[in-house]
Order: C-alpha cells, then sequence, then structure tokens
C-alpha cells in the first residue's frame, strides 16, 4: 500500500500545533467524554493491543507499553481533510467514507482509556503541564476507533515517542474477520503516515 510520508521537523516534547497536549482534566466525566457501546469498547481494546505490539519493529523487543491514557489524533479532524490523507478510490468511497466521518466524530471528544488492554506489562499516565510524561524511553498513544455501522472495519492511528530520538505513527485500517481483526488489505488508496 503506497503511503505519503513526511518528516517531524520539531523536536518531540514541542509538538507540533497538530499534537497540542490536552489541557489537564479531572478525573471525572464531562460533557467532552466519549461514550463507547460495550462492543465498540471491547473490539477498539483488541485493536489497540495488536497495534501496540506491532507498533516498534520487532528487533526492539518491546516487552512493556507506557500508553498516554487519553486518546490523541496526529492530524486534522475534518473529515475532507482526512479524506486528503487517506485517498479513497471513487468505486470505494460507500465503504470508508463512513469509517472516516465516525473516526472524526468520535475524535472530537477525549477518552479516557481504562485497564482493558491485552499486553503483558503497560501502564497509562497522564499529560503534564510539560508535555509528554518524562518516564518510560517509548510513549505509545492510540486515537479513538471509528467504526462502520456494521462494525466491521475500523479505523485508528497509533503513534509512539523516543524523546528527541524517535517518533512515527499512521493510520490503520482495519477488517473484522470471523471475530478477528486483521489490516484491510482491501484498502486501495493512499495513507498519511509520519517519521521523526
Amino acid at each position: 500500500m503506497p503511503a505519503l510520508v513526511f518528516t517531524l521537523l520539531l523536536p518531540v516534547a514541542n509538538r507540533s500545533p497538530a499534537y497540542p497536549p490536552p489541557a489537564p482534566q479531572s478525573e471525572q466525566g464531562s460533557a467532552r467524554d466519549l461514550k463507547l457501546t460495550v462492543a465498540e469498547a471491547k473490539d477498539s481494546y483488541s485493536i489497540y493491543s495488536m497495534l501496540l505490539r506491532t507498533e516498534m519493529p520487532p528487533e526492539l523487543h518491546t516487552t512493556a507499553w507506557t500508553i498516554t491514557q487519553e486518546t490523541q489524533v496526529f492530524s486534522d479532524l475534518d473529515p475532507a481533510s482526512i479524506s486528503e490523507c487517506l485517498t479513497i478510490p471513487q468505486d470505494r468511497k460507500s465503504i470508508y467514507q463512513p469509517l472516516i466521518q465516525d473516526y472524526a466524530a468520535k475524535n472530537k471528544k477525549r477518552l479516557l482509556l481504562k485497564r482493558k488492554f491485552d499486553l503483558p506489562r503497560y501502564e497509562l499516565v497522564r499529560w503534564t503541564s510539560g508535555g509528554l510524561p518524562s518516564r518510560g524511553s517509548v510513549i505509545f498513544q492510540v486515537s479513538a476507533v471509528g467504526f462502520n455501522r456494521e462494525g466491521t472495519r475500523a479505523l485508528v492511528d497509533v503513534s509512539h515517542y523516543c524523546g528527541t530520538l524517535c517518533g512515527g505513527g499512521r493510520y490503520h485500517l482495519l477488517v473484522k474477520n470471523h471475530g478477528q481483526w486483521q489490516v484491510d488489505r482491501d484498502y486501495r488508496g493512499d495513507s498519511c503516515a509520519y517519521i521523526k
């Protein structure tokens, strides 16, 4: 699958305007909080767990994950802008456009992640007033997952930051096949990614 790749020029700790750290929030729920159905929550954590295991190259042998507790996106949430990044062939728009719209709508709210990941060792950390949490050599972030109406296709972005050493992330399009989530090989368009 061809991908458009661009380089971040700012150090990760300074974050570009596309990645403003969320304002500190109380643990209480608010109108800004995203509410997931039971099925969406189950599928979201299954997807997160699968993708986080493969976010870093296998030679790094990731055995523990430090994940920001609040979901975060790496690009503009305007569905038109996302559609520029995820270029969908005209004959596939009816399949992928509703998915993109659900992703954009869900990510206009915040989702506070819970300890529901299927990972051997992980911790959830909050943003500090200075930006990225200071602990851990690699910090992972995930967006809220967008689903199609049937709950059989998903769109999410996953990213990682290693201080000023490295960083990257991309959109993932997935399809549910026999109850298991896997890469959507039917998607034949371009997708943005970024590396540092």
